[in-house]
């Protein structure tokens, strides 16, 4: 959860599972308090909170609202290409074969199923793997495979950057010229450079800020006298 807020990530399910946490603590610390009240009493009043914070969590856990609060867009695509891929309405089913510890399996997660589970809520997505690190899978014929399918059309490609799969899942949707550019360098968030000179931050730090720390520390011990 810290890891996203981090990156400028905000997600419905998170927030409210966390909210849920910190209720089902406070009203557990405050059950616990009552010294007065039997021990058995406390307990059968914790497992009730336990149990409604835990279904509480598992209902929040089907929200799939999200907000990229980032600057340069980290954790989604161009704006292009997610008003394309808001016109799918037909479940997508991608089937990888890489293992988990597998660095384009990383690859892909990071920089296009984590924002593609954004856009499409009815994505489904498979890890296919016999092994964690896929040392010796990697002779197979099949391993590196990732397939898509969408509305009962399949196709399969080995790349594993936000261009290939998008690439893949408009050739199934059938955009064909129409798909929009997955990159560019209008789309690279550039910073914002400093347009004017700091006028005046010298005397601000070497004379105005010396001298307010000075008179206040006289101002100080004169009273402390």
């Amino acid at each position: 959860m810290v890891a996203e807020f981090q990156h400028g990530l905000v997600r419905l399910d998170v927030l409210l599972i966390a909210l849920s946490l910190i209720v089902c603590g406070l009203a557990l610390a405050a059950v616990w308090l009552r010294l007065g009240v039997p021990v058995r009493r406390r307990f059968a009043e914790s497992i009730a909170i336990g149990t409604a914070a835990a279904a509480a969590i598992f209902a929040f856990s089907f929200a799939t609202a999200s907000w990229d609060t980032s600057e340069n867009r980290m954790n989604s695509f161009s704006e292009p290409d997610e008003r394309a891929l808001s016109q799918i309405h037909d479940p997508l089913r991608i089937e990888a074969h890489l293992a988990p510890e597998d660095p384009r399996r990383v690859d892909l997660e990071h920089r296009a199923l984590s924002k593609l589970r954004r856009v499409l809520p009815h994505l489904q997505v498979d890890y296919v793997s016999a092994t964690s690190v896929g040392l010796f899978e990697q002779t197979g014929a099949h391993y590196g495979e990732i397939w898509y399918e969408l509305g009962g059309r399949r196709t399969m490609s080995r790349n594993t950057t936000a261009e290939g799969v998008l690439e893949a899942i408009y050739s199934l949707a059938g955009f064909g010229d129409r798909s929009p550019a997955t990159s560019g360098d209008h789309d690279v968030f550039r910073g914002h450079p400093l347009a004017v000179r700091p006028a005046g931050a010298g005397v601000i730090f070497y004379i105005i800020w010396p001298s307010a720390v000075a008179a206040t520390a006289f101002l100080m011990r004169r009273r402390s006298t």
